[in-house]
């Protein structure tokens, strides 16, 4: 496709994206499915709000203002709104969340490095998915969240100025710390832990792309090995761990 299309392409994608964390933000009630889990993203926006008009000291202002972003879209995906794949439905809140921390608290951040950003995230997804796999069924939750926030880290890493070297590095931190991650959804929804863990991989997204831009690119653990063992980590991993409800949370906490 041309330049052109391509950008229009882009575009599209973070429209989406950013219109899901909007919905998200304004909604409100009990998510359907049974376990009358409340949606809380509008509330912790309207507390952020306030804080944010009354300039109090708050040292975890942007991990809260990104843990919300991803909270709203995986409380739409879970309303069963409409969400952008990346890289799949239950794990679609980081990178959305990395994007709109990085509009608002980068200065010159601007639609050009959104574009950046989604490119550079779809790059590693594409890696990832060839070389090991995004699927929960097939590799616990490392596959989802795991690969988005690896997604994720680099996109910012790359619209923060980071050579490819740090921006590799900073896919590879992101991924080396979800790696053995179960998919345990307690009743086969994907609210509990889903929700709250896209907030913590979009965290560590910021963290490992932050990490990589402060470091030269050399590091220990080449981003392709940590592909590998979390591919070998997933077929090594028990069944009833991946998307199946019969394990871990999923068991051990009682849904009435």
């Amino acid at each position: 496709m041309s330049t052109e299309e391509l950008d229009e392409g882009l575009d599209r994608i973070w429209a989406a994206m950013k219109s899901c964390i909007d919905r998200g933000l304004t909604g409100s009630g009990i998510l359907p499915g049974g376990l009358k889990v409340r949606r809380r993203a509008g509330m912790i926006h309207d507390k952020l709000q306030d804080e944010w008009r009354s300039n109090k000291i708050n040292p975890l202002l942007a991990n809260d203002w990104l843990s919300v972003y991803a909270m709203a879209v995986n409380e739409e995906n879970a309303a069963g709104g409409r969400v952008v794949t990346s890289p799949t439905n239950g794990a679609a809140g980081v990178v959305p969340a990395t994007i709109r921390y990085y509009l608002h608290f980068h200065e010159d951040a601007d639609h050009h490095g959104i574009r950046d950003y989604l490119l550079t995230a779809a790059a590693i997804g594409g890696i990832i998915k060839f070389n090991a796999s995004i699927s929960g069924a097939e590799v616990g939750c490392q596959g989802e969240v795991g690969s988005a926030s690896a997604m994720a880290a680099a996109g910012l890493a790359a619209v923060m100025g980071g050579t490819p070297e740090q921006i590799e590095n900073a896919a590879e931190i992101a991924l080396e710390h979800h790696l053995g991650m179960t998919c345990d959804p307690i009743a086969g929804l994907v609210q509990v832990p889903c929700i709250e863990r896209n907030a913590l991989g979009a965290v560590k997204a910021v963290t490992a792309a932050s990490l990589a831009i402060k470091g030269d690119g050399q590091h220990f653990v080449p981003l392709d090995a940590c592909i590998e063992t979390m591919r070998q980590t997933g077929v090594d991993m028990h069944d009833k761990y991946k998307e199946t409800s019969t394990g871990g949370l999923a068991v051990n906490v009682v849904e009435c």
